[in-house]
């Protein structure tokens, strides 16, 4: 039996906290915070029914009984619960945490996913790491800014730096931003693959979704894997497009497919799909939305059209997705 659904979830507002009308890149760059541990399928619900019990569970003198890791492995659950966007600063005090809207819809214990256990939850965590409002600057500029067909650590490193250079005066040490490079690696590809301790990723879900792949013959080079997606649901395509869509287009009516396909911070290129595979999902949405989205594809045009967006946001898509099985 399903676990009982909170209604008090589904309320107008949610995920309106998830929204950040920002730059791409964050600003300033931030290369700390996961002491070198790529994120772990286990934290996540972990640290977030510790923070139900106490704000400032992270900051406790207990914090390493509460949660039963390490020292450093307490900051890394910090870090990663924030990067991925399902904890956030309490209203009263920037040192107490407390789940997101996102956070408290898909990991509490009524959650639609407490166990990561469907693959529509990886894809969401991936892009609030590496889409618009992500503050993790290594993740953000990979997926978006290098297009490099194949390249190696060290060649993103520089380019990560030169870009952190430009953003900031006090930009971080050659050795402090290969390190986010090396974790950014752990994050996407399995130890086995890089030919490393197995220790260095271990249980890193994102891995699953197979975006980044050691290239042919050559452990030490590195590919995006662009194409089709079999795993990513048209609701979480289109949610992510609403988000992409609210960031950058925000009170149009229509967006280019081109832009959806191509642009930096789009669905298509966070989550590396190739144009046809984008188009596939354009060509769902109408009857995903009951025709809130429409894609107009002609000789003379191809663009989305939102017909109602007052009526349409990124958590019906969600709900869409998470409670349509149990409807069914």
């Amino acid at each position: 039996m399903p676990p009982t659904r909170s209604r008090a979830i589904a309320g107008s507002d949610m995920f309106a906290d998830q929204l950040s009308i920002q730059p791409l890149l964050p600003s300033p760059p931030s290369f700390a915070g996961h002491q070198t541990f790529a994120l772990r399928s286990a934290w996540l619900k972990k640290g977030l029914d510790a923070l139900r019990s106490d704000a400032r569970v992270f900051t406790a003198d207990d914090a390493l009984v509460t949660l039963g890791v390490g020292k450093n492995m307490v900051s890394a659950i910090r870090h990663w619960l924030l990067a991925t966007q399902l904890v956030e600063a309490t209203a009263e005090r920037s040192s107490e945490l407390q789940a997101s809207s996102l956070g408290h819809f898909l990991l509490s214990d009524n959650g639609y996913d407490p166990y990561l256990e469907d693959p529509a939850t990886l894809w969401l965590l991936h892009w609030n790491l590496c889409g618009p409002g992500s503050q993790a600057f290594t993740w953000t500029y990979a997926f978006n800014v290098w297009r490099e067909w194949e390249w190696s650590l060290g060649a993103l490193t520089d380019a990560i730096q030169n870009a952190a250079r430009a953003a900031s005066s006090k930009p971080a040490s050659t050795e402090t931003v290969e390190r986010d490079v090396s974790v950014f690696i752990q994050t996407y590809v399995a130890p086995s693959e890089r030919g490393q301790n197995a220790e260095d990723g271990l249980d890193c879900p994102l891995r699953e979704l197979g975006l980044l792949r050691p290239a042919l013959g050559n452990q030490q080079q590195y590919t995006f894997a662009v194409g089709p997606k079999p795993s990513l649901p048209t609701a979480v395509f289109a949610w992510a497009l609403l988000k992409f869509w609210d960031w950058k287009y925000a009170g149009n009516t229509t967006i280019a497919a081109r832009d959806i396909t191509y642009a930096e911070g789009s669905p298509g290129v966070v989550f590396k799909l190739d144009e046809d595979s984008t188009l596939a999902y354009l060509d769902q949405l109408e009857v995903l939305t009951n025709g809130n989205l429409r894609f107009e594809d002609t000789p003379l045009v191809r663009q989305v059209v939102r017909t109602t967006a007052e009526l349409l946001t990124p958590e019906v898509l969600l709900i869409l997705h998470y409670a349509a099985p149990l409807i069914g």
